[in-house]
C-alpha cells in the first residue's frame, strides 16, 4: 500500500505552457464566461490579464492579473451595453485606491477612495444629470460615515452663514 501512495505521488503531469488568450470557462450555449491572458515569466506561464463576459459576448469586467492571478491594477466593469460602468484599483486582489462608478448615460454616479477594501475619506455623489449631489465621509477606523445634506448646505451658502 505505501508503494502504490509513493508511485501515484510521483505520477505528475508536467506544467502547462500556455501563451496568449485561453477560454477559462464557458456558458453553455458555447460563449466564453472568463478568459485569461497568459506570458512566460521565468520560465512559467502566468495569467496577466482576465475578461468576465455577459452570455450575449459583451464584457462584464475586464482588468489585469498580479502574484497569484489576483487582480492588481485598474480593473473596470462595463453595463450590457458595453458603456463604462466602473473602474476601481487593486492591489494584490484587495480594493485600493480610487473607483468611480458611472450612471447608464455615461455620467459619473460617485466617487471614492478604498484602504484595505474599506471605503475611506470623503466620497462624492452626482446626479444622473452629472451634477454634483452630496458628500459622504467614510471613517474605516471609528467605523462611522457622515453624509453632508448639500440642500442644507446650499441654503447655508445663500443665505451668507
Amino acid at each position: 500500500m505505501i508503494a502504490a501512495m509513493f508511485t501515484a505521488c510521483n505520477n505528475s503531469t508536467p506544467e502547462k505552457k500556455i501563451v496568449g488568450k485561453e477560454v477559462i470557462s464557458s456558458y453553455a450555449n458555447g460563449t466564453p464566461q472568463i478568459e485569461r491572458n497568459y506570458e512566460m515569466v521565468d520560465g512559467k506561464s502566468l495569467a496577466t490579464y482576465e475578461w468576465e463576459y455577459y452570455e450575449d459576448g459583451n464584457v462584464v469586467k475586464e482588468g489585469p492579473l498580479g502574484a497569484n492571478e489576483r487582480r492588481d491594477g485598474e480593473w473596470k466593469s462595463y453595463y450590457r451595453d458595453g458603456v463604462l460602468w466602473s473602474k476601481g484599483d487593486y492591489n494584490n486582489g484587495i480594493r485600493e485606491g480610487k473607483t468611480v462608478t458611472y450612471h447608464a448615460n455615461g455620467k459619473k454616479y460617485y466617487e471614492g477612495q478604498f484602504v484595505k477594501a474599506q471605503k475611506s475619506g470623503m466620497w462624492k455623489f452626482y446626479k444622473e444629470n452629472g451634477d454634483f449631489d452630496y458628500e459622504m465621509h467614510f471613517d474605516p477606523e471609528k467605523k462611522i460615515q457622515t453624509t453632508v445634506d448639500t440642500k442644507k448646505l446650499e441654503e447655508r451658502q445663500k443665505s451668507g452663514k
